[in-house]
């Protein structure tokens, strides 16, 4: 009879299954994003391979980072964080997501900075209790706005999203009244989880997100051709702030470490 699988060998079985990757070969810092335009780009700049297994990774050794495609939807997001907590070496994982802008001021290739999302997914509810705001850790949002400013010259919006796994709601106008009374900045699809099983399972996590689509306005729901505009103009420089800011993290914790300092709080 075959021993049973405890969770933390489970998850690492399921994360090698998922990715075609060993555990081993897992750098300590982890980019997420829901395209295989993001992996490309990050092997063009790599010069890393794709490993394919029901989600697509690059790992790059030389600078202790992996990035994973884990596809689309609250499950999905679940199950990569809930298998990213086990690693033994994890720091931080920062996702580079798509949402659609709702606030008047943002714009097609804004990158918004999300300070919570409402948690209107299914995910979530198995990891904290409903009343539990879905929290990035904020420290990784401090140094995300200050990369940005360094990088893009350009202050970041910030602001509450919400994630959602009811895919046709532009057209439902029940709910986009439910948007609007809320004040919501941005929704999309993932947030509220990654942020959730982050916080219940103490894996240090925040977000990038690219305003890819501004649905509420005439003509601003993301299409097949648009989406394709979208990843030629803007993915790339959301891709090496990202990058950029895993490496700020990194080399601020190596200082922290020479203090003696074993807090995140000041990263």
């Amino acid at each position: 009879m075959k021993s049973q699988l405890r969770p933390d060998s489970y998850a690492r079985h399921t994360l090698e299954r998922y990715t075609g990757s060993s555990v081993e070969q897992f750098g300590s810092y982890v980019l997420l994003c829901n395209f295989p335009r993001y992996i490309d780009d990050y092997t063009a700049m790599t010069k890393g391979e794709i490993q394919l297994g029901h989600w697509s990774v690059v790992h790059d050794p030389q600078n202790d980072i992996s990035i994973i495609n884990y596809g689309v939807g609250s499950p999905s997001a679940g199950i990569v964080m809930h298998c990213l907590s086990y690693l033994d070496h994890l720091e931080c994982v920062l996702m580079l997501g798509m949402c659609g802008g709702i606030d008047d001021e943002l714009e097609v290739g804004d990158i918004l900075i999300p300070s919570a999302s409402i948690r209107d997914e299914g995910t979530s509810r198995h990891y904290l209790p409903k009343d539990v705001p879905a929290l990035p850790q904020f420290w990784i949002n401090r140094i995300c706005e200050e990369m940005i400013i360094k990088e893009l010259d350009k202050t970041p919006k910030s602001g509450i999203m919400l994630t959602t796994d009811y895919r046709m709601w532009e057209f439902d106008d029940e709910f986009i009244e439910y948007i609007l009374k809320h004040r919501i900045m941005a929704i999309d699809m993932e947030l509220s989880t990654l942020f959730s099983v982050g916080y219940a399972l103490d894996v240090p996590t925040g977000s990038l997100m690219l305003v890819s689509d501004l649905p509420l306005k005439k003509g601003g729901i993301k299409s097949k051709d648009s989406a394709e505009e979208i990843f030629h103009a803007y993915t790339a420089q959301h891709l090496k702030v990202g990058v950029k800011i895993l490496k700020e993290i990194k080399a601020r914790k190596k200082k922290r470490k020479k203090r003696g300092d074993e807090s995140d709080t000041d990263v």
